[in-house]
C-alpha cells in the first residue's frame, strides 16, 4: 500500500473503456467504475459536445468533445474518483485528447487520453 498525504490508499486501478456514445450510458458507466473500484478511467468515443468538467456521482468527469454546432463524434473523457480531486494539478484539452496532471507521491503524473478514429473515418 502507498501513503498519500498521511493517508493509506490501496491499489489504484486505472482503466480504459470505449463507450461508443456516453449519453445513454452515464449511469451504467458510473456503476461499473464503482463496482470494479476504478480510480481513474479514460473513456473514448464519448460522442459528447463541448469541453467541460463536472462532478458526476463519485467521479470528476473531464470531457473533451466537439463544438456545440458540430455533429457529435469521437471525443474522450477522463473519470477520476472524487477522493483524488484535490490531486488534480491541471488539465488541457487538445483536439480529441485530454492531458491531465495529478500529484502522486510528490510527483506529477501526466495521463493522456487520445481518440484515434478507425480506418476509413475522416
Amino acid at each position: 500500500m502507498a501513503r498519500f498525504d498521511g493517508q493509506r490508499f490501496g491499489k489504484l486501478k486505472i482503466a480504459t473503456w470505449n463507450v461508443r456514445g456516453i449519453a445513454e450510458k452515464t449511469e451504467e458507466l458510473h456503476t461499473e467504475l464503482q463496482k470494479r473500484k476504478i480510480g481513474i478511467a479514460m473513456i473514448t468515443e464519448t460522442k459528447k459536445k463541448k469541453k467541460v468538467s463536472e462532478d458526476r456521482g463519485n467521479y470528476v468527469m473531464i470531457y473533451c468533445g466537439v463544438p456545440a454546432n458540430q455533429w457529435a463524434s469521437s471525443g474522450v473523457a477522463i473519470a477520476i474518483r472524487k477522493d483524488w480531486k484535490h490531486k488534480i494539478q491541471d488539465y488541457t484539452w487538445i483536439s480529441d485528447s485530454i492531458e491531465t496532471r495529478i500529484k502522486v507521491l510528490n510527483r506529477n503524473v501526466t495521463i493522456v487520453g487520445v481518440y484515434a478514429p478507425v480506418e476509413g473515418k475522416e
